[in-house]
């Protein structure tokens, strides 16, 4: 029998995910079925007096007796409960690597994940924005429109506006390596297109469903996702399609020594309901706003409590900022620095950025082990 999950977020903002308002999306599911989900619904909304017989997350978070609901929600769902929560100018400058550094070497991207590039790129421009470092704002709004606009006679002047006499050398090398390689991330915009993946290239929403039913499936054999509309989901599931009725073992990715679940199975296509008439959404949907609530730094004595639970349900596929990828400190971050010192040398001298790459990066390792940078 298979096991229903109902999906709902907090902080949609689609492609835009840079704006001010909204510093973070979560997206939470719960493992109940109708019958225990309205029941319970039905009973926090008399025991509390909560308006417009519905659980609405947004409304819950901003008053006390809201918040108490909440606490009841996680009480009881806790371990049916798990959450995928990112924050947004972080999952940018994630998706940054994947558009502009990724398709210049996809042909030997193993080499370049397992080394831990990508979370350099991501975290360095993240620390680069978050510190105001000059140009930094520009680059991510440049990037932001380049995706969602896909106007590829830009393309050859790239980030030109993020061009800054205080601009740090990493950004020089980043803004550089992309006008060097333009025509690398004209054919990765070009394979895109403009609708399903195209359209919402920058969303979060997919990958975070994805993630968390892959997880679920470590424990049901079968599962049935219940989601409320979405235009991301519901233009773009054939990732989703292509998990109904699958049988066979449960595949993993040992991908840079993480051992993650890809695979799952559907009992039917992702099921799209109102929130109004589906209580399981509403339940997710009041943890979600949780999620967000509690990231976003805010501080009583609900968010006290939430805080060690979030830290344990809101994992999955979570896109958070990691300092240590930056921390100089660590020859694996120096390593790094110097593979991107050298992908800028090879753009600017029309070399290839693969041939002999991983010699080049053995040897940098072995280096720094007698002679690491500032010693």
């Amino acid at each position: 029998m298979a096991q229903k999950i109902y999906f709902d977020e907090s902080g949609f903002t689609g492609n835009n995910l840079l704006a001010p308002d909204q510093r973070f999306f979560a997206y939470a599911s719960v493992a109940t079925d109708d019958a225990e989900a309205r029941i319970f619904v039905d009973e926090l909304i008399a025991k509390y007096g909560i308006q417009g017989g519905e659980l609405k997350g947004s409304k819950l978070v901003k008053f006390n007796k809201g918040r108490k609901a909440i606490d009841e929600i996680l009480l009881r769902f806790g371990d049916r409960i798990k959450i995928s929560i990112s924050e947004k100018k972080f999952a940018l400058a994630c998706k940054f690597h994947e558009y502009i550094f990724e398709p210049c070497y996809s042909d030997a991207n193993s080499l370049f994940y397992g080394i831990g590039f990508h979370r350099f790129i991501a975290n360095i421009l993240y620390l680069e924005f978050v510190a105001r470092g000059a140009g930094a704002e520009q680059i991510f709004a440049e990037f932001e429109e380049l995706i969602r606009n896909k106007d590829e006679t830009k393309l050859p002047n790239i980030f030109s506006s993020s061009a800054h006499p205080e601009n740090s050398p990493i950004l020089t090398q980043v803004r550089e390596f992309a006008q060097y390689r333009s025509d690398d991330i004209r054919r990765e915009l070009e394979s895109l297109g403009d609708t399903g993946v195209g359209k919402w290239a920058l969303d979060l929403t997919n990958s975070a469903l994805f993630t968390l039913l892959a997880n679920w499936g470590t424990t049901h054999p079968v599962l049935t996702a219940v989601c409320d509309p979405s235009k991301p989901l519901q233009q773009n599931q054939g990732i989703f399609n292509a998990m109904v009725g699958r049988t066979g073992e449960q595949i993993f990715s040992d991908l840079m020594g993480e051992r993650h679940p890809i695979t799952f199975n559907l009992s039917e296509p992702l099921v799209f309901s109102d929130s109004k008439s589906t209580h399981g959404i509403q339940i997710a949907d009041a943890v979600a706003a949780a999620a967000v609530y509690t990231f976003s730094d805010a501080r009583d004595e609900h968010t006290e409590k939430w805080r060690p639970l979030m830290g344990k349900i809101a994992h999955y596929g979570s896109i958070i900022p990691d300092h240590d990828e930056v921390s100089l400190r660590d020859r694996r971050v120096q390593r790094n620095a110097l593979v991107l010192l050298e992908l800028h040398s090879r753009a600017k001298n029309g070399q290839s950025l693969i041939d002999g790459m991983g010699e080049f990066m053995q040897l940098v390792g072995r280096r720094l082990l007698t002679h690491p940078l500032g010693a």
